[in-house]
């Protein structure tokens, strides 16, 4: 029992270390401080628990209990905070924490049972830890499904473990020396030693990927429209390139340009051309399918990439764009924003820069001839 306890404060300074620099760093995971404090409760709760025999019973019970369980609620708040997630339950770990405090008080000094103050423990704990399976399982972010998945898995198996705990607390009296080298007290312990240290370094696993994942979008978004920026796009299309070799789909190119947007800027000012440029933006991606792709391409030019779609389709799709755009509600009387657009098939024999170029060669028709219109280049449109 001695050397797993000493393997489990060893490990859980190695790691409170470890995080301490990670979240000094300049290129560190974020909100990895929630989950320096988690693993110093932790570190805290586990020295009040074997010195309990030294200590008053409100060290060694009542407030090494709280400690423990305030150590899930951080660890809670560090995968929240690391996900951006709004579901941060503060509500509920204040009111968990407070029933475990006065219920550890009672079961301490007013009917001392040390099965009771355990059973209590473990279901706050179990609660608590439930709180932050479920904010996981609402995350949506597909970069991050591989730690969100194992940092899940690492909580599944501790909250199955506590439902064990509380059963075998029912079954087998609790012995009040956590030193003593009981096999079921020692099967706990080591168990759910070795899962706290394993979701501490899950948690460091989503923090690091979480911070890549926001470098990769800060190198790909373009930050005024919110859609990806020129690079980003052409990567995209190019890649589409190489893998529709063999598919041979069908592919519609729409470059969209905002007639007049220099008048805007030098009649209303800047910050209203940028916030014509962000609702045109916003109105583009709403109206973007999943499997498309969307960007700012300079400017006031967007692009767009339909996958799958033939001519009709994409002028129907370039035209209601068009009309949505010139519809666009909330700015200021004055301003009045339309759209060219110019639309290119792919064709068979095509490079990225040869469908790029008849894109802006249908740009230019729907410039010339009076704005605010779609036109389509019709080299080999009925590919």
């Amino acid at each position: 029992m001695v050397v797993i306890i000493w393997g489990y404060a060893i490990g859980l300074l190695a790691t409170i270390a470890a995080c301490s620099v990670m979240a000094n760093s300049k290129h560190g995971g974020r909100n990895l401080w929630w989950l320096v404090g988690a693993l110093s409760c932790a570190l805290v709760g586990l020295l009040l628990i074997v010195s309990r025999s030294h200590l008053p019973l409100f060290f060694g019970f009542v407030l090494a209990n709280l400690v423990i369980f305030i150590s899930t609620a951080l660890l809670h708040q560090s995968i929240a905070a690391i996900l951006e997630s709004s579901l941060r339950y503060i509500k509920l770990s204040v009111l968990l924490a407070l029933a475990l405090f006065f219920s550890s008080l009672y079961f301490t000094y007013v009917v001392p049972n040390v099965g009771a103050c355990i059973m209590v423990r473990t279901a706050a704990v179990l609660l608590q830890v439930i709180a932050s399976i479920v904010v996981l399982f609402r995350q949506k972010q597909p970069a991050l499904r591989d730690p969100i998945r194992a940092v899940i898995s690492v909580l599944l198996i501790f909250s199955a473990l506590q439902v064990f705990r509380l059963a075998a607390a029912i079954v087998w009296a609790p012995l009040p020396d956590p030193l003593h080298p009981h096999p079921v007290q020692a099967f706990f312990m080591l168990f759910t030693y070795i899962l706290a240290l394993g979701g501490g370094f899950s948690v460091i696993w989503l923090a690091l990927c979480a911070k890549r994942n926001d470098l990769h979008l800060m190198a790909t978004t373009d930050d005024l429209s919110g859609l990806l920026n020129r690079r980003a796009f052409l990567e995209v299309l190019e890649r589409e390139f190489q893998t529709d070799e063999r598919r041979q789909r069908q592919m519609a190119l729409l470059l969209i340009d905002l007639d007049h947007f220099k008048s805007i800027n030098d009649e209303h000012g800047h910050q209203m051309g940028d916030e014509v440029i962000r609702r045109v933006g916003q109105l583009l991606w709403v109206n973007t399918r999943e499997m498309d792709a969307v960007a700012r391409y300079g400017g006031e030019e967007f692009v767009m990439l339909l996958r799958g779609t033939g001519l009709h389709q994409a002028e129907s799709i370039a035209e209601r764009l068009r009309t949505q755009i010139e519809a666009m509600a909330g700015l200021p009387e004055p301003v009045r924003v339309t759209a060219s657009i110019g639309i290119a098939m792919k064709t068979p024999d095509d490079t990225v820069a040869d469908i790029l170029k008849r894109s802006d060669e249908a740009l230019y028709v729907s410039k010339r001839t009076g704005r605010n219109r779609i036109s389509t280049h019709y080299a080999y449109a009925e590919y």
